[in-house]
């Protein structure tokens, strides 16, 4: 018996010829990083009086950017390889297991750590389980990845958005992508819906963000035995499963808007598995968070600490090699 309905697994696919790449000419962007503080590419200074020049001693920020530049893409790609691909945190996975849970997991290869999975605790069913993992961020901030609600979970996905006391839900997948369902659709096609026992209404219908591709807001209300929250829903749909987004910028400004939402609260991203954009987003989210504060930067080091809180996330070296880019951008 399969765990899941389907399987996630990229492992056998050519990601090299999917999606778009970004060359190490790309990476160069040296007059638009240096507008953006803290990157800098000024490595040097003119020292007054001795009419010499003499080296600037970098900030953490300035030498990630040296690095990312030596290493190319090629690099970035073989670092994956190398270090973060085959990487599987130790914890165990007994809720996955539970045979009680099967029909609630959207895939049967992307497993969940009892760690840092999410516990229901006031459900019709009784039961506690959700796909979904807490990821804790710096200065207290902190992610839910979650998978794509499926039709007998989204009751349950309501429920965690409510109990967490989220302000945001991030969707980061179409309902349906090359004519398979990735996320059962959890929004109300009407003014109000009944999601099992959690009652959905639209606050304010979903709307173009200005300036941003792709990208619709809307706010809603959940309520669920006396408690009622208003929530951000925010659907970014030009992300392809398996490889980078259409435009860093776009993520960029993604960000933002979360940032502007979500109240100190618990963020709820999902994707359909939970791992790939989704763990690509929470990733650029750590890398910018640590740049912008002028701390070290590892990518190996981030995708590592990233899996051991959402187990499989960051799936693919082309998908590193977009994190970089974000970053360097950003």
């Amino acid at each position: 018996m399969t765990r899941g309905r389907d399987v996630c697994s990229v492992a056998n696919e050519d990601h090299g010829a999917r999606g778009r790449t970004t060359d190490k000419k790309s990476l160069l962007k040296i007059k638009s990083i240096e507008r953006m503080s803290p990157i800098g590419m000024k490595f040097a200074h003119h020292s007054k009086g001795s009419g010499k020049s003499e080296a600037k001693k970098l900030s953490n920020a300035e030498k990630w950017v040296a690095e990312t530049c030596e290493l190319g893409v090629r690099g970035i790609r073989k670092e994956f390889v190398s270090d973060i691909r085959n990487y599987v945190p130790e914890g165990t996975q007994s809720a996955w297991e539970d045979e009680e849970n099967i029909e609630k997991n959207r895939y049967d290869d992307v497993r969940l750590l009892d760690k840092t999975r999410v516990i229901l605790k006031d459900t019709p069913d009784h039961s506690d389980y959700i796909h979904a993992s807490y990821v804790h961020l710096d200065d207290g901030m902190s992610y839910i990845c979650a998978q794509g609600p499926m039709q007998n979970t989204v009751e349950a996905f309501w429920i965690m958005v409510l109990q967490e006391d989220a302000k945001v839900v991030l969707q980061l997948c179409q309902t349906i992508e090359e004519g398979k369902e990735k996320c059962f659709e959890y929004i109300p096609t009407k003014t109000n819906e009944n999601f099992g026992a959690v009652k959905v209404t639209v606050l304010d219908k979903p709307s173009n963000v200005l300036s941003l591709k792709n990208v619709k807001r809307s706010k809603l209300k959940a309520e669920y035995k006396g408690k009622a929250n208003e929530i951000w829903h925010i659907f970014y749909s030009g992300w392809p499963d398996h490889v980078a987004a259409d435009s860093p910028a776009v993520c960029r400004e993604v960000r933002q808007l979360v940032h502007k939402y979500y109240g100190k609260k618990p963020i709820v991203a999902h994707c359909s598995a939970g791992i790939g954009r989704t763990g690509t987003f929470v990733a650029i989210e750590i890398a910018m968070q640590r740049l912008e504060k002028n701390q070290t930067i590892s990518m190996s080091d981030i995708s590592k600490e990233l899996r051991n809180q959402r187990l499989g996330a960051i799936q693919t070296d082309q998908v590193s090699t977009f994190i970089e880019r974000h970053a360097f951008d950003g």
